[in-house]
């Protein structure tokens, strides 16, 4: 069993370089904005479309890309979608001007979208239910770590080598990972792989598995869950340093770390949510979401109304970012954990697509209403209150529907 669970974990890091080499490309081209502003001479709107850009067709065609994945295999989505978008990223890099870096961010979206269900599948066939969680947390650690690493090391190259040379490397390191996981990332023994093939030549169409996700009433209530931890994960991130200078008055370098433990508090949680669910809550993945739930409700409650009308100690401050970042963006492998458990392992890479449309969408619309309130307001604090209620009230309407199954998921 200890071997085993080696053997298991050496393999969740291999996989988990794809997110690693992703987010830093992504996250560290984000962090590199002020120096491409500053090149294409670019206001603060035009500069904040490539966000949208790259997120727009990566949510457009997350199920259909999810399908894909469920076509042609875990190694394969995880070797095209980040070696393709690595390329895609080098591009960008010696772009001659910024529509035409927009127009690459469109379709780099399309093999980012790739990535996300090929390591979910990769997961669901390599794990056991009774460590799924911890394990697919464990995977989602790369992300996060990508994403700091990149936020924090990119804009120190571009100071060094220029922008363009440091995204260059980014884009290197994506293609490297790319070759890494093709040589490294061993598919099942041949029996399984025979069994897989089989099953995805007999793939239903894709109308055909549309179909039966949408039938499946459980999956859809966890995917509209993902809408709310969607608006979280969007809107605190965004606003964060924003919020911390504005209502706290904090000076920019002491947010900037606040900022920082906000993204290592996600990496911590990540992990330790699924540990959690796993040994603590017998792996009922829906008591593990209504848990993430009221806690975001009560931290959300806790900024609008403690740390955004006394006057807190900067520690409080650093320690309460640290338990943001925790449930703000540690839910992801709990949540994608109860997706792939209900889709079922045929059905795994649509049925994360599905659910990355809720989420996307939620992180799409609400960093701008999140900004709109604190802009009527003067202060976010009625931002952080209506937070609060909709994930308060998104929470209970969940729990309410699945009073009944949470011994089953």
């Amino acid at each position: 069993m200890e071997n085993q669970n080696k053997l298991q974990y050496k393999f969740l890091i291999i996989i988990s370089t794809a997110y690693l080499a992703v987010d830093i490309n992504i996250q560290g081209f984000l962090a590199l904005m002020p120096f491409i502003r500053e090149e294409f001479a670019l206001n603060s709107s035009t500069a904040g479309l490539y966000s949208t850009f790259h997120y727009l067709l990566a949510t457009i065609v997350a199920v259909f890309s999810g399908q894909i994945v469920d076509k042609i295999g875990s190694k394969k989505g995880l070797v095209v979608g980040t070696t393709v978008l690595g390329l895609l990223m080098f591009f960008q890099a010696r772009s001659p001007s910024f529509s035409l870096i927009l127009l690459l961010a469109l379709v780099s979206g399309l093999f980012f979208s790739i990535i996300t269900p090929s390591l979910n599948k990769a997961v669901m066939l390599k794990t056991t239910p009774e460590n799924r969680a911890t394990s697919m947390g464990v995977m989602q650690m790369g992300g996060g770590i990508g994403g700091f690493t990149g936020a924090i090391l990119l804009p120190f190259l571009a100071e060094k080598i220029g922008w363009r040379n440091a995204v260059s490397l980014s884009a290197l390191i994506a293609v490297l990972v790319g070759i890494f996981i093709y040589i490294f990332f061993k598919e099942e023994n041949n029996k399984r792989t025979e069994e897989n093939i089989k099953q995805r030549q007999n793939q239903p169409a894709f109308k055909e598995s549309l179909f039966k996700l949408f039938q499946n009433k459980n999956l859809l209530l966890v995917c509209f869950f993902g809408l709310i931890l969607g608006f979280n994960s969007g809107s605190v991130p965004t606003h964060y340093t924003l919020y911390l200078t504005q209502d706290a008055a904090m000076s920019r370098t002491a947010a900037g770390f606040a900022f920082g433990l906000l993204q290592i508090g996600g990496i911590i949680g990540r992990p330790l949510l699924g540990f959690l669910n796993d040994k603590f809550l017998n792996g009922s993945r829906t008591k593990g979401l209504v848990f993430v739930g009221l806690s975001l409700t009560a931290v959300n409650i806790y900024y609008a109304y403690v740390i955004s009308v006394f006057e807190m100690s900067i520690y409080l401050i650093y320690l309460s970012s640290l338990i943001l970042g925790f449930l703000t963006l540690g839910w992801m492998g709990l949540y994608f954990t109860a997706v792939i458990e209900l889709a079922s392992e045929k059905l795994t890479g649509i049925g994360t697509g599905l659910s990355l449309v809720f989420i996307r969408f939620g992180v799409l619309l609400s960093p701008p209403l999140f900004g709109l309130l604190a802009d009527l307001n003067s202060s976010y604090q009625m931002s952080w209150f209506a937070l609060s209620i909709l994930t308060l009230f998104c929470t209970l309407l969940f729990a309410y529907f699945f009073k009944d199954k949470f011994a089953e998921i």
